[in-house]
């Protein structure tokens, strides 16, 4: 049996936006995925703009009463919905806002039992 000697070619890299719209290799690059989703979350909260006022606001108040709060208080409780169902994650984006480092499944049927995290207000913010 004959071993090859040389050395095999590098795979070149595959675009993660080739010419024709389709992605046909996994890209892993952590820190494009996180500008990536924060341009998404930026992008999301410039048009929906007064559902996140009104959601920000139940969530306020949630947080208040209970001490944490989950998105399905915020979505039990805000009887407004937004222009796009990826508005829900930028509701607990922003300064006054800590996960408290625990979950909770999602009761809601569109989230199908996904996890969610909890968040609390930062101290100073229940103002």
């Amino acid at each position: 049996m004959l071993l090859s000697t040389t050395t095999p070619p590098k795979p070149e890299p595959i675009s993660a936006n080739p010419a024709d719209g389709r992605m046909n290799q996994l890209v892993f690059n952590l820190n494009q995925a996180l500008v990536m989703r924060d341009q998404g979350v930026k992008q999301v909260a410039d048009h929906n703009s007064h559902f996140l006022e009104v959601a920000r606001n139940v969530a306020r108040q949630q947080a208040i009463t209970h001490g944490e709060v989950t998105s399905d208080d915020v979505r039990k409780h805000c009887h407004l919905a937004p222009a796009h169902p990826n508005a829900w994650g930028a509701v607990f984006k922003g300064a006054e806002w800590e996960w408290t480092g625990r979950y909770r499944t999602s009761c809601a049927v569109s989230r199908h039992g996904g996890m969610q995290r909890i968040w609390r207000l930062k101290c100073g913010s229940s103002s």
